[in-house]
């Protein structure tokens, strides 16, 4: 923008005394010529310009003189190229050779739209009338009566330029503040590009899904043929892999899985021939995929392509120059008239999931309406469950465990019971993996100590010669509590608020669980141990690590599981795999307890495998404390203890090599 001495005026006029009459208004040397100073007196009313006004600051111009309309428009489109066009032109309406004023200031403007013209005329010049049906209405135009004060000429020159100057500001501003408004829609966009794609694998987002699902429900057309489907999986074994490996492992192994995604729903469109990004891969978030298909002609088509991710998953994927085996499940749901929401169809679809997944790895389950009635039901489980730790609802059932060797009753085996909102017993398979999944575990199991002790104290209160000093509590403790860094200190502070001896409590580790934090597993249980807290595995057998749990963890007892024991005295092979526990565990220096033992039968034989104690149905169910209380003060009622006073003790003999020989009646 120039300043205000810089201005510059354009003066067209074919008569050289008016540029010296105008180079005098506006303060520019002029020679002094008699003839101009009578011509000026003619054109200006005979005012002469005074030396002050000769030093105004208004008196700051640059003049530009040309005598035609050609060399006018040339000027101007000269000062545009050097952007620094003119403020303010003066223009004489009659010009004998060439353009009038009128045509001159037509191709003017055609140059530069924003100078402001003052046209000079006298009174036999076109009228006014005749100037605007050519030029038309505009406030970039003055019309300057001939002859005129010089003040005239100069506050015309002052206003203009100054009017030409403020026009240049804001036009300049608007412009700016067009590309503004143009650079905050890129960015504007940019940052809703950024908002609906996923920055690790540049797969579109939850967010972009959801909008997208939304588009698509309210288009959908009543009673159409045509379906949408939306496929939810996540990742087998991603959460061992990622702790196992690395972050970083687990970033490549998002990315590689999000290629391969894409290239199955590719593989689709091109089966189909669908238009290119009608069908999307997305990432929800951690190891969570969802793929929408649109436009679906059949159902079996969305199948075909969860099959195809199923297989395309579980080949190996290479991860820290090793092979890598993960795996999926998928889910799948059909958007229907059905489905209003989005959030809607999305939870449809990973319900589906979680029930392939409880089917076994590499499911595929389609959505249906019970599966939405499960998951309500579910839900609401889950609530009366965390009402019932808050109000204290929750039951604990002993059940007694006997020592066959010396017919007495050894310990008890603590049992979380819940009843429901209706009153009803809930089983423990159902709502105690719940309390896991719900991460009420810790709290549950802290609870569970403090009344079993309380409980125990209780009884040997008053019945101090019932309960004999090696009497024991058995807990059955998860994986998950024992990965607590702190588990150990919160019992301890249990134990020494209940001043109850750590060698009274024994704890159940279910060997089939899953166990991804071994080495903190370790570590507590052979803290436990060291402190004379004894350690159990329960449910021997099940699981698929038996042997290494003796490798790794301080056993002092395993307990076979009910399912071998209930077919011991029917099952050949399970009669052989018992006594073969047995003997395995006698060899490891360990103990065997015998859980849901039922008939004389099944005691009997594990009496003559040399098993250490037993508990079920046969000896006593689990019982509530004050049935506890009775039982213990009468324990000849059980049919069980009965037989084992009756039946004569059974020594294991001594061989010629140290080990006991099978039990033998004396």
């Amino acid at each position: 923008m120039n300043e205000m001495n810089d201005s510059q005026i354009l003066i067209v006029d074919d008569q050289q005394e008016i540029h010296d009459t105008f180079d005098r208004i506006f303060g520019q040397t002029v020679r002094e010529d008699h003839a101009l100073n009578d011509f000026e007196n003619r054109f200006l009313g005979g005012r002469q310009t005074s030396e002050f006004e000769l030093n105004s600051k208004l008196s700051r111009y640059k003049l530009t003189h040309v005598s035609c309309g050609a060399d006018a428009v040339e000027q101007a489109q000269r000062a545009i190229d050097q952007e620094n066009g003119f403020s303010v032109a003066f223009v004489d309406m009659r010009m004998p050779s060439g353009m009038d004023g009128i045509e001159t200031a037509e191709a003017l403007w055609t140059v530069d739209p924003d100078l402001q013209i003052v046209i000079c005329t006298a009174y036999s010049d076109h009228s006014w009338n005749e100037v605007l049906e050519r030029l038309g209405c505009t406030d970039r135009l003055l019309l300057l009566k001939k002859p005129f004060e010089s003040d005239e000429a100069r506050q015309l020159a002052f206003a203009l330029r100054e009017k030409s100057r403020m026009a240049k500001i804001q036009r300049q501003k608007v412009e700016d503040l067009g590309r503004e408004i143009q650079r905050r829609r890129g960015a504007e966009k940019q940052m809703k590009q950024m908002a609906h794609r996923d920055a690790l694998t540049s797969l579109p987002n939850r967010s972009y899904l959801l909008e997208k699902l939304e588009k698509l429900i309210r288009s959908r057309k009543p009673d159409s043929k045509i379906e949408d489907a939306v496929l939810f999986l996540d990742l087998d074994n991603f959460k061992i892999i990622n702790d196992s490996l690395g972050h970083e492992a687990g970033d490549d192994l998002l990315n590689q899985v999000a290629k391969r995604l894409q290239q199955c729903v590719r593989e689709h469109d091109t089966a189909t021939r669908m238009i290119d990004d009608e069908n999307e891969t997305v990432r929800l978030g951690g190891d969570e995929f969802v793929v929408l298909l649109e436009n679906l002609n059949e159902r079996c088509d969305a199948i075909e392509v969860a099959n195809r991710i199923v297989k395309r998953l579980s080949e190996p994927f290479s991860l820290c120059e090793r092979m890598v085996n993960v795996g999926t499940s998928v889910g799948v749901a059909f958007i229907n008239d059905q489905i209003v929401d989005a959030h809607v169809a999305l939870r449809n679809a990973d319900t589906a999931m979680y029930r392939a997944k409880n089917a076994g790895k590499g499911r595929i389950a389609v959505f249906d309406r019970t599966m939405h009635d499960d998951v309500v039901r579910r839900m609401e489980r889950e609530s009366q469950l965390r009402r019932a730790h808050e109000d204290d609802r929750f039951e604990l059932h002993y059940q007694p465990i006997f020592n066959l060797h010396t017919a007495k009753i050894q310990g008890v085996e603590v049992l979380l019971r819940w009843r429901d909102d209706s009153g009803e017993y809930v089983s423990p398979s159902e709502f105690i993996p719940m309390i896991e999944e719900i991460g009420l575990i810790q709290q549950v199991g802290e609870w569970v100590f403090e009344h079993a002790m309380s409980d125990l104290g209780g009884i040997e209160n008053t019945a101090p010669s019932v309960v004999q000093d090696d009497f024991y509590l058995g807990f059955n403790t998860s994986p998950r509590q024992l990965s607590d860094p702190f588990f150990v200190e919160r019992l301890d502070e249990i134990l020494l608020r209940k001043k109850l001896d750590r060698r009274r409590l024994k704890l159940e580790m279910n060997e089939a669980h899953d166990i991804r934090h071994v080495d903190q597993v370790r570590r507590t249980l052979l803290s436990l141990h060291a402190s004379g807290v004894g350690i159990q595995i329960d449910d021997f057998g099940k699981g698929q690590s038996s042997l290494m749990c003796f490798q790794t963890f301080p056993i002092e007892a395993v307990k076979i599981d009910r399912s071998f024991t209930r077919s011991i005295a029917s099952d050949h092979s399970h009669a052989v795999i018992a006594e073969a526990i047995v003997g395995l565990a006698h060899h490891l220096n360990a103990k065997i307890v015998a859980e849901g033992v039922e008939s004389v039968e099944q005691l009997r034989r594990l009496q003559q495998w040399g098993c250490d104690a037993a508990q079920g149905y046969l000896f006593s169910p689990p019982l509530s404390p004050d049935e506890l209380k009775r039982f213990l003060a009468d324990p000849s009622r059980s049919e069980g203890m009965r037989l084992l006073r009756q039946s004569q003790p059974m020594i294991p003999l001594p061989t010629a090599d140290g080990h006991s020989s099978p039990p033998v009646s004396v």
